[in-house]
């Protein structure tokens, strides 16, 4: 049986579920079993520790009764990653900052709204990844702007990164905080020469890394 990776969606907007899952496939190996699930009672979105709060319930159920080798929660919030007892699970956001946090140099979390901010923070300081960390900046964009208005959305995003560089020019790498900005970084790349980190990406390379056992070598 090839290992089984699921991808929760914490909020309630199948759209969503269903771009996260193709952009996941995107960088994964034919050998691992990819499917997607949304959380019925979630949110439209989650914008903070209120919707977190939510969309908990519902996420936990999934995360209980579903059967798989590893989960991915992809909300950048990482809600319920915390609260859940099952080990094999990983938050596209604690993947993207420990990426960011590997790479040894000032790096920045550009996410969605304000309400994020205090929630991220947290994060950050429980899994200790503050060492390199400049500043969580919100760039307020509403998250369901990046499923309707996706490319206006990405011409908004990068003009942010640009702003946040001006601010902070020692910064090396950006972490996109948000689930709906998988699949932007590379053009976000291209445009301001600096290193972009998509979570969906490094969530994705994280759990290959863990599903994947390599081959004995032979002598």
């Amino acid at each position: 049986m090839p290992p089984h990776l699921l991808v929760v969606n914490p909020n309630g907007t199948a759209e969503m579920t269903a771009r996260i899952g193709a952009e996941a496939r995107q960088h994964l190996p034919d050998t691992i079993t990819l499917t997607t699930c949304t959380n019925p009672s979630g949110p439209p979105s989650i914008q903070g520790a209120a919707d977190g709060a939510v969309a908990l319930p519902g996420t936990l159920d999934i995360l209980q009764q579903g059967e798989f080798d590893l989960a991915l929660i992809a909300c950048f919030d990482d809600t319920g990653l915390t609260e859940t007892t099952n080990r094999n699970v990983i938050g596209i956001g604690q993947a993207a900052m420990q990426t960011a946090h590997e790479l040894g140099q000032p790096y920045a979390v550009l996410t969605t709204s304000e309400l994020s901010v205090p929630v991220l923070q947290a994060n950050v300081a429980a899994y200790g990844l503050g060492e390199h960390l400049v500043c969580i900046r919100a760039s307020t964009i509403a998250v369901l702007d990046f499923e309707q208005h996706r490319e206006s959305a990405n011409q908004r995003l990068i003009a942010s990164a640009r702003r946040l560089l001006a601010d902070h020019p020692e910064i090396r790498a950006i972490v996109l905080g948000c689930a709906g900005m998988g699949g932007l970084a590379v053009e976000m790349e291209r445009q301001l020469n600096l290193q972009v980190i998509d979570p969906i990406k490094a969530a994705v390379g994280k759990a290959v890394a863990s599903l994947v056992v390599p081959a004995p070598s032979m002598h």
